[in-house]
């Protein structure tokens, strides 16, 4: 390795948050998309504190911070539970995920780095699937050792160059809306908040909101468990500092009755959680505020409008287009490795077991 190239690997927060200026530097905020900035980073790595080890390398080129691949050490939530390298907050945010560099040679130094490493195999949960990315990626680590490739969970995505509402739904919200307007005046509305605690306010509400329905009942609600709660009031934040944060409501009246947690970065609009008041399930509040922030968005200029998560009945209503994502296991021909590849040979029968046991109750 040259000179002019330095490694060094942060394993704590201290060390992580002495980074921002020059994380930021390297990725600016409105110019990554979400995962890739620091804020999102260091809310994961504060949140999800007790679940890993912290193993996020770096890469200076002539002393400047160029590459950053934000990992931990933790074991897998597949069988085995093998220990492995993965994307820091991958497995439990379940968004996709992608290295920093500041231009494609550092890039490639950041990946020469990551294939040298010889201890612990690597899971690169949900990369999205940009064909010269992975590519280039999957032959790094061929290089280096065994390697499996699998698809992950696409997440759907408007295209807003033209018309993103179909007219079909065009109608649908035109009836929506006449209901709504039964209960009261209807109005949406981005938060723009003059200070932290007016944010924090305006974020109880959100959760409140997002946790009264069908998410507080099965347990996926942002409220649910206290590190996602810590990961999106903290991610909230720092957003807001950096002028990301995109805190929507429907209101009816002076009521807020829909909620939408988004970002907007690299021309791009990044849904990452909605929720609606049941009590006004009849109007679709969800569905009206889904149809003002994608006329919004496309008004900006943005290009795309992110729904992520994956795709579900609901978003086939509103798009077919979807981003393809992958996952990417090298791994070192040793036992670490052995067990590795053994783990997911033994997920993917899992998975299968299972998508053949609900395919009858399905027809049923």
């Amino acid at each position: 390795m040259s000179r002019s190239h330095e490694i060094e690997v942060i394993e704590d927060l201290p060390a992580l948050r002495g980074l921002e200026s020059e994380w930021n530097e390297v990725a600016p905020p409105k110019d990554v998309e979400p995962w890739q900035s620091f804020s999102w980073i260091e809310a994961a790595a504060t949140a999800y504190s007790q679940n890993h080890l912290l193993r996020i390398i770096t890469v200076r080129k002539d002393g400047r911070l160029a590459g950053i691949a934000p990992m931990v050490l933790k074991p897998s939530e597949q069988p085995l539970k093998p220990l492995r390298l993965d994307f820091l907050g991958g497995e439990e945010l379940k968004e996709p995920n992608r290295f920093i560099a500041r231009d494609p040679a550092a890039l490639d130094l950041l990946v020469d780095v990551i294939v040298s490493q010889h201890m612990y195999p690597i899971r690169l949960s949900r990369m999205p699937g940009d064909s010269e990315n992975v590519n280039y990626l999957k032959s790094k680590f061929k290089q280096a050792g065994w390697m499996t490739a699998t698809l992950s969970m696409p997440y759907p995505y408007v295209d807003l160059k033209d018309n993103p509402i179909k007219s079909s739904l065009k109608e649908d919200l035109r009836r929506a809306r006449r209901k709504a307007e039964a209960f009261g005046k209807v109005r949406s509305e981005v938060l723009d908040a003059p200070s932290k605690e007016e944010l924090m306010k305006h974020l109880e509400t959100a959760f409140i909101i997002e946790g009264s329905g069908w998410k507080g009942k099965n347990g996926s609600a942002i409220v649910s468990t206290e590190p996602r709660r810590q990961f999106f009031e903290r991610y909230a934040c720092s957003a807001w500092k950096d002028g990301t944060l995109r805190l929507g409501f429907l209101m009816i009246d002076n009521t807020p009755v829909a909620v939408q947690y988004a970002i907007e970065s690299a021309n791009s609009y990044w849904l990452l959680n909605v929720g609606y008041d049941e009590k006004y399930q009849e109007c679709s509040p969800g569905k009206l505020l889904l149809g003002e922030s994608i006329k919004e968005a496309a008004k900006s200029g943005l290009v795309r409008y992110n729904f992520l998560g994956k795709e579900e009945p609901w978003t086939r209503r509103w798009t077919t287009n979807a981003q393809d994502c992958v996952v990417l296991a090298p791994c070192r021909p040793n036992l670490r490795g052995m067990i590795a590849m053994l783990s997911d040979a033994l997920y993917m029968v899992k998975k299968r077991m299972k998508e053949q046991t609900l395919k009858p109750a399905l027809r049923a």
